[in-house]
């Protein structure tokens, strides 16, 4: 069982992941540079080399650099330490990172196929993944919407604690209501998936916006959303489709 969930999670994370890298540096990466450089007092026209600072939201998807600061943990910051250069590099790495972290959604979510015992197909992983972006993008999103760089934002540490609290009650909450099969038990995953909106994300209640403009802010929110949904129907489809083709062979291996 474990080369089984180890096998499909690489196949599916690391195609995902390609996936949603693509994605992010046409979508939500020239986002990143355009509200950098308002940051820096620049214009976006002046700076248009194709760098950001993130590393992968997926996430999709990652708050405040692009794509799986969509999916993500509620923001970064960016210390003085080492940074890749400008072009290749950077976009190399950026989409290292974007991989390694589609795996690690991969393995979570082949572990969870393979713990619920159902029977997979790329159409019921490709629900099994809308499950993962509702989980890790769209209810945190609700609360903590992807922040760009130059943005107002709480202190980090409330944003992480309430992203985290956001996915495990919103992954519960999904897995009581659609796999229990027990009326009280939905109703408890009911109550779960509104707890953390009722509790309410941490926000700054004091200043502006920032210096990003409103309508930079809207965009990179939507666009990240949007990378985020297409990584994890990719994930779940690949992911389903491979545990199909592996469950058949292990079937078959053993009727023999």
């Amino acid at each position: 069982m474990f080369k089984r969930i180890f096998a499909c999670a690489l196949i599916a994370g690391v195609l995902a992941g390609l996936v949603s890298a693509v994605l992010q540096q046409a979508v939500t990466v020239p986002l990143v540079v355009a509200a950098e450089v308002i940051a820096e007092g620049g214009t976006p026209a002046a700076h248009g080399d194709g760098h950001d600072h993130g590393a992968h939201d997926h996430g999709s998807h990652d708050h405040g650099e692009q794509g799986h600061a969509e999916q993500g943990h509620g923001g970064h910051d960016h210390g003085d330490g080492w940074m890749p250069e400008d072009g290749v590099e950077r976009i190399f790495y950026t989409s290292l990172m974007t991989v390694l972290i589609a795996l690690g959604y991969a393995f979570v979510l082949v572990a969870l196929i393979a713990f619920s015992g159902r029977r997979m197909t790329a159409r019921r992983g490709v629900l099994w993944g809308a499950a993962g972006f509702v989980t890790t993008a769209l209810a945190p999103g609700l609360g903590l919407p992807p922040e760009l760089p130059g943005m107002l934002a709480a202190d980090l540490q409330a944003r992480q604690v309430w992203w985290f609290l956001t996915v495990i009650l919103t992954g519960a909450g999904l897995w009581l209501v659609f796999l229990s099969g027990r009326q009280l038990l939905i109703g408890v995953g009911i109550l779960a998936l509104i707890l953390p909106h009722v509790i309410g994300a941490p926000h700054v209640h004091h200043g502006g916006g920032g210096l990003v403009p409103a309508e930079l802010a809207a965009q990179f929110a939507t666009a990240s959303l949007a990378t985020a949904a297409v990584f994890w129907s990719v994930l779940g489809a690949i992911a389903g489709a491979a545990w199909h083709r592996m469950e058949l062979a292990s079937e078959g291996g053993g009727n023999r």
